[in-house]
């Protein structure tokens, strides 16, 4: 069960190291929008290491990063904006920067009241978009902005800044928007559309551009948005969410960067990485039905096969392949443990983008009489558990550490978890090894 806690931020610096070296540090104080971890979280953005700062007890959260020399300060304040806006995209939410601070160590600006916050444990950081081109990243920006600004006038004009950035062309915007405009999604963005329709004749998409991105942005002619006239705000607020999804859609449309949802729905994730594994042609033998013999030269890597949020289990580090071939129109891979007593076997699925793993049949153990083979057997004992408590698969390069593949969470149907049961086990199983260890000693 997750003990999460908001601590003091000295406490924080206290028990991570890294965040202890001195150096030129520069860090964002944030407004979050969303849940904020309660634990500091590095990652790699752009090359470069970036710190997720916790929502603590008396300071705001907010990104960080220990400057490199040749990066200037703004260069490096830019990076982690930059990656501020891909978080916050990955969250559908936003974020404000509420002040930039730094010093030798991460230190963040002082909150009067840090209450009233969402916390979570951590972000999943595993699988981060990388976005090379300036448009992109502008428009993560934009989005950004807008879902954290609380002013609809604003936030309204930073959405619609947004769709211009995906869309350059005044011509080919208006008729996409016109085109694509049923295909919103989200249940804000129909109920809005519906009640603009009811009171609005016409094109839609010249609407929200001349009595809301014109009428925000000039005062020199009619419509003008008053701040003075509620009426205005009321209106603004109402189809904002149109407008948010308008943004949201080009950007996948035309800057191929996918939402969370999108990226869930295709879950290419999970076999993106063996496609530059594998030959394309194995890859095309099995979505037949009959495949031909094929002969190939196929160098697989040494992978560490892991959970996410678990500590890895060193029996899966470096597992080795042994197996490769076709069953069932999927790519069937076999890889044996350092010790060779331990295997995995599991599915690639290209039809259907999905990596297979039959706990049942996919993780099998050789028990030579050792206290080594007993010991694969808690380790066995100790992935199941965190398995079934919604594990989520991660797939590593053991000689990169670049991610190969990931699987969502395991949701278990029909199970109870029974805690103190699995304790009893784990020390049913100290207890074995222990005297395995003792008979090893005596025969030694």
């Amino acid at each position: 069960m997750l003990n999460l806690k908001a601590k003091p931020f000295n406490e924080v610096l206290a028990e991570t190291p890294e965040l202890k070296v001195n150096g030129e540090w520069l860090c964002l104080n944030i407004d979050a929008r969303t849940a904020w971890p309660t634990k500091p979280q590095a990652f790699t953005f752009e090359g470069h290491q970036v710190w997720v700062m916790p929502l603590t007890t008396d300071n705001y959260p907010g990104l960080a990063a220990n400057k490199p020399p040749d990066m200037g300060r703004d260069e490096c304040f830019a990076l982690l904006h930059r990656a501020l806006s891909v978080l916050a995209w990955l969250q559908d939410t936003g974020a404000v920067v509420v002040h930039m601070s730094g010093g030798n160590l991460p230190r963040m600006m002082g909150m009067r009241q840090p209450f009233g916050y969402a916390i979570r444990d951590d972000f999943d950081l595993s699988d981060l978009p990388v976005i090379g081109y300036a448009s992109g990243k502008l428009a993560l920006a934009l989005m950004r902005e807008g879902r954290g600004l609380n002013h609809p006038g604003y936030s309204f004009l930073s959405f619609f800044r947004a769709l211009e950035t995906a869309i350059l062309d005044g011509k080919v915007r208006g008729a996409w928007v016109t085109e694509n405009i049923d295909r919103l999604d989200g249940h804000r963005a129909k109920d809005a559309l519906d009640k603009l329709k009811a009171t609005v004749q016409g094109d839609i998409g010249k609407h929200l551009r001349e009595s809301g991105r014109h009428a925000i942005a000039h005062a020199q002619a009619d419509p003008i948005i008053n701040p003075d006239d509620p009426r205005d705000a009321r209106r603004l607020e109402a189809e904002l969410p149109i407008i948010e999804a308008l943004a949201v859609l080009a950007i996948e449309d035309h800057l191929g960067i996918q939402t969370r949802h999108k990226a869930w729905q295709e879950h290419l994730y999970e076999l993106r990485g063996w496609k530059s594994i594998l030959p394309a042609a194995v890859i095309e033998a099995s979505l037949a039905a009959e495949p031909d013999d094929i002969q190939a030269n196929i160098d697989l890597p040494l992978i560490n096969f892991r959970l996410r949020r678990s500590e890895p289990f060193p029996l899966l580090e470096g597992m080795m392949p042994v197996h490769v071939g076709l069953n069932n129109r999927r790519v069937e891979l076999g890889y044996r443990s350092a010790d060779g007593l331990a295997e995995l076997i599991f599915w690639l699925n290209f039809a259907e983008e999905r990596l297979e793993f039959d706990l049942n049949r996919s993780f099998n153990l050789y028990d030579d009489g050792s206290a080594a083979a007993a010991r694969n057997c808690k380790e066995r004992c100790r992935f199941i558990w965190d398995y079934f408590g919604n594990g989520e698969i991660q797939i590593w390069h053991a000689d990169t550490g670049k991610l190969i593949s990931r699987v969502d969470a395991f949701i278990p149907l029909n199970m109870m978890a029974n805690f103190d049961g699995h304790v009893a086990e784990l020390a049913a199983w100290d207890k074995f090894i222990a005297n395995r260890e003792q008979a090893e000693a005596s025969a030694g």
